[in-house]
């Protein structure tokens, strides 16, 4: 049965990513799929435990070592990550070869098909800059502004955020400006209750209190009450804290339901009909 292996030119350059949409593609299209991670890379344990949660594909959950990639039924991906022995499994299982690439100038070749990722904009094999897939989650921001919990919202960690926004001294304290932003962060001084009040009116997934100081006890209550948002204290004040957080777009780990749809979406746009035919030969 068709073997596909997907590896990248560079780091993160997207493999999972391209991957999970590819699986997404092929199973919508009435195929059946079985989805992969090579044992290779840090991250191979967290993507392999992705895989394995996807309704779409099977998968055993695990990393696998090249020579141990399991015979299965229909069509299976293979996430090779940047290992450098992509090409050579990939002439081991006769399998088709796509390279995962954020250089616009890279072409294709008879062996191996590019797919670009971060592209300008969308197009035959070509996967756009997206925010969604981008955003970082509330656990990222935790780490990255080494911030305190101090209540938990029903989606916790997994809650994704599109947005980080600043609700500086300056801002009217109404709740317009907050409402402009779905799926939000929002940063903002601990004593400004006022700023704090507004975002949760507006459902903020995450609110994030800066300068280590303890919130107003009344602010408590209604984050407990709502569980709508995840409430946050990081040590530092604001400018330091967005510092903190503002790299984090593009280097979240991929995976949520919300992530996993939105590729299959792109991935639908970027491979027609009969490119998905010349990679499955079918």
């Amino acid at each position: 049965m068709p073997v596909i292996v997907v590896s990248g030119s560079e780091s993160a350059a997207g493999v999972t990513t391209v991957a999970v949409g590819l699986a997404h593609r092929l199973a919508y299209a009435g195929h059946e799929v079985h989805l992969e991670r090579l044992a290779f890379g840090a991250n191979a344990e967290r993507d392999a435990a992705t895989f394995g949660s996807l309704d779409f594909a099977a998968s055993s959950g695990s990393p696998v070592h090249a020579g141990a990639v399991p015979a299965a039924g229909g069509i299976t991906i293979v996430d090779a990550s940047v290992s450098p022995d992509a090409a050579s499994l990939a002439q081991q299982l006769g399998a088709t070869r796509i390279e995962v690439s954020g250089d616009e100038d890279r072409a294709g070749t008879a062996s191996v098909t590019r797919v670009m990722n971060h592209a300008r904009a969308a197009g035959p094999l070509a996967i756009p800059e997206d925010r969604l897939l981008a955003a970082p989650t509330v656990g990222t921001l935790i780490e990255a502004s080494r911030a305190r919990v101090l209540a938990r919202s029903v989606e916790g960690e997994r809650a994704i955020c599109e947005h980080v926004v600043v609700g500086a001294i300056s801002h009217d304290s109404d709740q317009p400006y907050f409402a402009r932003f779905p799926h939000k962060a929002v940063v903002t001084r601990a004593e400004r209750v006022d700023i704090a009040l507004s975002a949760l009116r507006t459902d903020a997934d995450c609110l994030i209190l800066t300068g280590g100081s303890e919130p107003s006890p009344y602010l408590l209550d209604r984050v407990a009450a709502s569980r709508r948002t995840t409430l946050l204290v990081t040590p530092e004040g604001t400018v330091e804290t967005v510092r903190d957080i503002e790299g984090m777009f593009g280097r979240s780990p991929f995976g949520g339901d919300a992530k996993i749809e939105r590729i299959g979406l792109l991935m639908a746009s970027a491979l027609d009909d009969e490119a998905l035919a010349s990679l499955t030969g079918q």
